[in-house]
């Protein structure tokens, strides 16, 4: 829409399937799926915006200012922004136009990436996943839909607002405030405490400390192709990450919306997988049980003994030879159709 560069891996022979990836990820996070995967089908791995070697979000997504004035100001009117989950309200962190233009970016360029590949099939990765569900909704003004023969929704960080998550929407406000005040670090620790991402037990000192290790590993920007063998090209780093992380969380705060209105998902019956990890964090249990109610009709399936890090590299603790099988089958059970 804008004219941005979206960079992306392809590798295989077949039918095409596009990787969308989540809020921790860029294109290399699924490169094992894709190598297992790569006999069977041309897979690409995209890179969504200020990952990777993809372009950034347009500038005019912050024309306004992408952030709410935050509850600690005393020029805030506590009853303005609030958003109703269940039986709590919350108070907005992101604009609503800021929401709903970075939606509009999100969708547009992954219509760019299939109409681009020609892909077949679509696996989407937690926001990746939710992504393609907003596109799902108002599938009737994407004129790329009916490219697209078979959907796998992994997981989407889908929050409903008639029914109360598990997850402390506070959070994504506290990421923010510490992100403009204590620095990436601390930011970062906000978000993955925030997500449920990494073992919660671990005192949040400690935590910081580690990511203050990561970043010092990490050292420069891994969108830096220089290195002895060029490995660094395409990486994304956690310093990185903490910054990007923010287009995520006004993604899933700008999909809150009533669990009714994810019944239309029935009409693509056996088109549509809705593939969790048995052992996921509670509220993404939550979304994916509010899905499979609303579109009985469509495929379930449960990998037993994983969690959320299903589908990333080994490195990352993921197990993705787990569901290439499944994947495999219920794509190619399309063909035979």
């Amino acid at each position: 829409m804008d004219g941005a560069r979206l960079s992306y891996y392809s590798i295989g022979n077949g039918p095409g399937l596009i990787i969308l990836h989540g809020s921790a990820g860029y294109a290399l996070t699924h490169q094992e799926l894709a190598l297992q995967l790569s006999p069977f089908y041309t897979v690409y791995l995209p890179s969504r915006r200020c990952r990777g070697l993809s372009d950034p979000y347009p500038e005019s997504l912050d024309k306004d200012g992408p952030l709410v004035q935050q509850k600690d100001s005393d020029d805030l009117d506590p009853n303005s922004h609030m958003i109703r989950i269940g039986e709590r309200s919350y108070q907005e962190t992101y604009q609503p136009s800021f929401k709903s233009s970075l939606l509009e970016v999100e969708i547009s360029d992954l219509e760019s990436l299939v109409i681009g590949t020609g892909a077949s099939y679509l696996i989407g990765v937690s926001t990746g996943a939710l992504i393609i569900l907003h596109s799902l909704l108002s599938a009737e003004t994407r004129r790329w839909i009916n490219q697209i023969q078979r959907i796998i929704l992994f997981e989407p960080p889908l929050i409903c607002s008639d029914v109360h998550p598990s997850l402390d929407f506070n959070g994504i406000g506290q990421y923010e405030r510490d992100l403009a005040a204590k620095g990436e670090v601390s930011a970062l620790v906000t978000a993955m405490y925030t997500v449920q991402l990494g073992p919660t037990w671990i005192p949040r000192r400690i935590m910081e400390v580690l990511a203050w290790i990561g970043f010092a590993i990490a050292g420069r920007s891994g969108k830096d192709p220089e290195g002895p063998n060029g490995e660094g090209l395409g990486k994304c780093t956690l310093k990185d990450m903490a910054h990007i992380i923010r287009y995520d969380f006004a993604v899933v705060e700008g999909m809150i919306q009533d669990s009714k209105n994810f019944e239309v998902l029935n009409n693509l019956g056996q088109n549509l997988m809705l593939l969790q990890g048995e052992k996921t964090m509670e509220y993404m249990k939550e979304a994916m049980s509010i899905l499979r109610k609303s579109a009985p009709n469509t495929t379930h399936l449960d990998i037993p003994g994983v969690g959320h890090e299903l589908l990333v590299n080994s490195d990352m603790r993921g197990q993705p030879q787990r569901a290439v099988p499944s994947i495999k089958e219920f794509f190619s059970s399309h063909a035979k159709d």
